[in-house]
């Protein structure tokens, strides 16, 4: 959770064996800020609304538009570094618009006014709000929609493994023996000694059963840890509780999953069983005055004092990029009918390839893949994130030497461990903005990055993985994939043991 330059405990933040609280987090970034003198570069209450190409060989080649009645004047730079937030737009679902009369707020003991809310989504988020709102002793109705991607997977942040023995859920996907159990297409950097175990555990009989006997024992592991079927299962689960138990495998979302970081995790099942909080799998058509309706083949309605919705945000740049025609040079989300038909054809013919070197790799990856969604989403109307290495834009990476490496996108990014992959990705892209990342041809950019954008899209369909890279098991070979870009040592654990099993940290 903290950087390798300024640490928690430095700046006298956290408690030993707590979850790190938000308060937490706020005070250890406001330290570091103040640690690194960087308040004094940064522009508060204000934000970039039109980002335009003005002059792509000159030291003014990126002007950034403020909103109208900011007093800060456009920027101008030569370089510009974005790092779009995941969490700038909020999205709405087009079947119904809330009227002023049906408030979202946030639920508190001090509000007794307020004492019925619905919740909806199946998110970590949804857990939280509905984990605050129940403990602060409101009624809470919980509703997950039945036509969407159902409940993501929360669950306790240990895991049993041998007997007594736990394991830190967070550090599996940071010890490289676990992560060959994942069909992966990014280069192996492992070396010689360790590269043949993915090729062993995928392409032979033997390994292929062992790799399918990890994921399967991972996923009754979590079904258990999370208590879904306790009781002894066959019906004789507790139903108010089991309706949150996620339709598919872990192995499919991807980063759409979260950890009971509650004071109490176990209590949560309690909220449920003892009727303070009611889940409902169900389709709201409209809204009415503090009245929430389904559709018609349900009748009841829900009486509620707010709804508060737990629905993910919007993959796209906060800012609008100008003019539009560059959206396919710099691979960012737009609209699929915006797109020439000679641009749409050009990735349509490197998608398809992308798709065939998958299927080759590891068929039983595309022939597994669960249905993402049964209705169509509002993010679908809108191309993904496709960045070279999940970072630069395709088209302005293989530009000719006249044109400057201007541009990156930070953190369109997710995975578990959040910190090291932002300050690898921090220092490729200063290596990459000074010309010290070798880049292959145009097209061999944009077969690349094809390829990277499919795979994460195959692999975590039901997480982000269609919008941007959602990498759980697989985000050890993109650290790697990243250290070899910058003709750094990939190996630095000095023998093939504590290669595969020690956990990679910031140090």
């Amino acid at each position: 959770m903290d950087f390798s330059d300024f640490s928690m405990n430095d700046a006298g933040i956290g408690r030993p064996g707590h979850h790190i609280t938000g308060e937490e987090m706020h005070a250890y970034l406001t330290a570091y800020a103040h640690h690194f003198d960087l308040m004094k570069r940064i522009r508060f209450n204000t934000r970039a609304v039109q980002v335009q190409e003005a002059a792509p060989t000159s030291d003014n080649g990126w002007k950034v538009e403020k909103p109208r009645n900011s007093s800060w004047p456009p920027a101008f730079s030569a370089s510009l570094i974005c790092p779009p937030s995941k969490a700038a737009k909020p999205l709405t679902h087009p079947f119904f618009t809330p009227p002023p009369s049906v408030l979202a707020t946030k639920p508190s003991s001090k509000t007794p006014t307020s004492t019925a809310f619905a919740v909806l989504g199946g998110s970590k988020s949804a857990y939280d709000i509905v984990y605050l709102a129940a403990t602060t002793g409101h009624k809470v109705d919980w509703i997950i929609r039945k036509s969407g991607r159902g409940p993501s997977w929360v669950f306790p942040s240990h895991t049993k493994i041998i007997g007594p023995l736990r394991a830190w859920r967070e550090k599996l996907v940071t010890r490289r023996i676990f992560t060959f159990m994942s069909p992966c297409v990014l280069p192996d950097h492992s070396g010689t000694q360790l590269s043949w175990i993915r090729d062993f555990l995928h392409k032979t009989k033997i390994g292929k059963a062992v790799a399918k006997s990890f994921w399967k024992t991972l996923h009754a592991d979590t079904i258990r840890d999370c208590r879904y079927r306790e009781g002894g299962g066959g019906g004789n689960e507790d139903k108010r509780f089991s309706v949150l138990e996620p339709a598919h495998s872990p192995f499919w979302y991807g980063t759409s999953s979260g950890t009971l970081n509650y004071e109490h995790e176990q209590d949560f099942k309690t909220l449920i069983t003892s009727g303070q909080v009611t889940v409902h799998r169900k389709d709201i058509s409209h809204l009415s005055p503090h009245t929430i309706h389904f559709f018609a083949d349900d009748t009841t309605t829900l009486t509620v004092d707010a709804l508060i919705c737990a629905t993910g945000y919007s993959a796209k740049p906060p800012a609008d990029f100008f003019p539009a025609e560059l959206h396919f040079q710099l691979g960012i989300p737009t609209a699929t009918d915006s797109l020439s038909d000679q641009e749409q054809a050009v990735w349509a013919k490197y998608d398809q390839e992308a798709d065939e070197i998958i299927a080759t790799r590891f068929p039983q990856l595309l022939a597994s893949v669960p249905e993402s969604i049964t209705i169509p989403s509002p993010a679908f109307n809108y191309t993904p994130w496709r960045l070279h290495r999940g970072i630069a834009p395709p088209g302005l990476t293989a530009r000719d030497s006249s044109t400057r490496r201007s541009l990156v996108f930070l953190s369109m990014h997710s995975n578990i461990t959040n910190i090291p992959r932002i300050e690898l990705q921090c220092l490729w892209s200063l290596a990459y903005l000074n010309d010290k990342i070798k880049v292959s041809s145009l097209q061999q950019v944009f077969k690349d990055t094809a390829l990277f954008q499919r795979w994460c899209q195959h692999r975590s369909p039901l997480g982000h993985g269609r919008q941007y890279p959602d990498l759980n098991f697989d985000q050890l070979p993109y650290w790697d994939w990243l250290v070899a870009d910058m003709g750094l040592r990939v190996r630095r654990k000095g023998s093939v043991w504590r290669e595969l099993g020690n956990v990679r940290k910031l140090e």
